[in-house]
């Protein structure tokens, strides 16, 4: 990295070098990639000879990745892989890593640094840079002397474990370049122009050949490990339910302690589980806990506790559905809900609840209102909709589904936009009449046939007021948190109780 460092001030000067050496109609494009070669011959020339004919790109191979794992150009299948890009002065560009975002100044809460999730469809590149397209598409060509100072084969296939540095022209990298910043929220940040070179380490972490079936099976694993999922067959429901330990307690007498936590929300509709028997006390095993350095991901049960006991103190105790005395919601009810959305590992996607999104987001996000619904109205996720008219009023409960019920297999962009209101009312008429008493005053155009009434005592009005500036505005800042493809969600969710209307 610190060969890296070395500014594109030299790639620059080979570009000059190169640009007076060519004739006078050499192609930025050639130009750009003798100034590229000169820049590694500078910092890293020992890679020379692991050139990529094609892309035009080098390789750096830091892990060859598992032998055990098949290379992901055999077939079309879906890549995790982590990605930092930088430019040639090593400025971060682009980044999945909690750090990175911290160093660029962009780092968020609303933010969950995991790996990206991308299709790679074989022969056709529908949704990767091309460069990093290229090389999991393509077996990558080393060097002899580099090969067998590493100790690896001459040609690498990228697969699950597989660890790159990529240097890329621009050619591979986009027309636009490449814009972002150390998160990927739609935070400002470094931009890469077009026409600038771009150097990309990334990492294979996984490879899913059936997304929706690993989604379902993440799914029933994480409800079995919660308290048990009810199977469909009654049959089948009393076997698992006799060979069930203590969780949840089974009651003959208490339909809703029949032995299982999690139970289809409705019998036609797979894997949108609903826990009615959930309380605000409850803290939930997650298979994989988002892993972080940082508050408040850092001491995750600590901010577990911490959840729990700002849903207990804002809600009051909470005995369980048996204790209810209230009606279901139905498809023609209207609950008002107060909820917390999660992925399976614990990273909190959203919440409408004023202490819990102090917890999560910062005291300066620790508002909310509740969120009015009625089913058959619609205008929330699907699971929703089977779920919440069984519940009755006062109830808590907790909703797990996949991705297809949810925010569908696409998921969701994560976007940041920024609003601002007042400071600019009376500063826009004071500018307005600025310009009529220049136009129309005492040497404007009409050479002062308006001069007393815009001159004087329109000007005179506007600029006496007591005028707000700039700096007076109220800027609002919103991020949405990015919800990757094919991505399972739990939420937690109480309704309110219903009250006279």
């Amino acid at each position: 990295m610190n060969r890296m460092i070395r500014t594109f001030g030299l790639a620059a000067l080979a570009l000059l070098a190169a640009s007076c050496a060519e004739e006078v109609n050499t192609s930025y494009v050639e130009k750009e990639r003798l100034a590229l070669r000169e820049w590694m011959e500078l910092n890293r020339p020992e890679l020379l000879e692991n050139y990529q004919e094609e892309g035009g790109y080098w390789v750096d191979v830091l892990e060859p990745g598992s032998d055990e794992a098949a290379p992901i150009r055999d077939t079309a299948c879906w890549v995790r892989f982590t990605f930092t890009g930088r430019n040639l002065g090593g400025d971060i560009v682009l980044t999945r890593n909690e750090t990175d975002a911290r160093l660029v100044g962009s780092y968020t809460p609303f933010t969950r640094y995991v790996p990206y999730y991308k299709y790679y469809a074989g022969d056709t590149n529908t949704a990767l840079l091309e460069g990093t397209y290229l090389s999991m598409h393509n077996r990558l060509k080393l060097g002899a002397a580099y090969a067998e100072a590493r100790g690896l084969e001459r040609e690498v296939e990228l697969r699950c474990g597989s660890k790159v540095t990529l240097y890329m022209p621009s050619t591979v990298v986009g027309d636009g370049g490449v814009t972002g910043s150390g998160g990927y929220e739609g935070q400002s940040g470094y931009a890469l122009k077009s026409g600038r070179p771009f150097v990309a380490t990334l990492e294979i972490t996984d490879t899913v050949y059936n997304p929706l079936r690993r989604e379902g099976v993440d799914v029933d694993d994480f409800a079995r490990s919660n308290g048990g999922l009810k199977p469909v067959k009654p049959r089948a429901a009393a076997a698992v339910r006799a060979g069930e330990g203590d969780y949840p307690i089974y009651d003959p007498n208490n339909p809703y302690y029949d032995g299982f936590a999690w139970r289809n929300a409705a019998d036609s509709i797979p894997q949108v589980y609903i826990n009615v028997i959930y309380k605000p006390t409850e803290r939930f095993r997650y298979p994989e806990i988002y892993a972080s350095q940082y508050e408040p991901y850092s001491d995750f049960e600590r901010l577990e506790q911490a959840i729990c006991d700002t849903l207990v103190n804002r809600f009051g105790p909470y005995d369980g559905p048996q204790k209810l005395k209230s009606d279901s919601v139905t498809l023609n009810g209207t609950a008002k809900i107060w909820y917390i959305a999660r992925f399976l590992d614990g990273f909190v996607l959203d919440s409408n609840i004023p202490g819990v999104r102090g917890l999560v987001f910062g005291e300066k996000e620790a508002k909310g209102t509740v969120e009015s619904y009625t089913p058959s109205r619609g205008g929330m996720i699907e699971a929703f909709y089977y779920s919440i008219p069984v519940l009755r009023y006062g109830q808590w409960a907790a909703i797990l589904t996949t991705s297809t019920n949810a925010y569908g297999a696409a998921g969701k962009a994560g976007t940041t936009s920024t609003t601002s209101t007042g400071g600019s009312n009376y500063s826009d008429l004071l500018n307005y009449y600025n310009y009529m008493q220049a136009y129309y005053g005492a040497n404007g155009y009409y050479n002062g046939m308006y001069n007393d009434y815009y001159n004087n005592y329109m000007f005179g009005l506007y600029n006496n007021y007591n005028v707000p500036n700039q700096s007076d505005k109220v800027t609002t800042t919103t991020v949405q948190t990015e919800v990757p493809s094919f991505t399972p969600l739990l939420f937690q969710i109480y309704i309110e109780p219903k009250t006279e209307e």
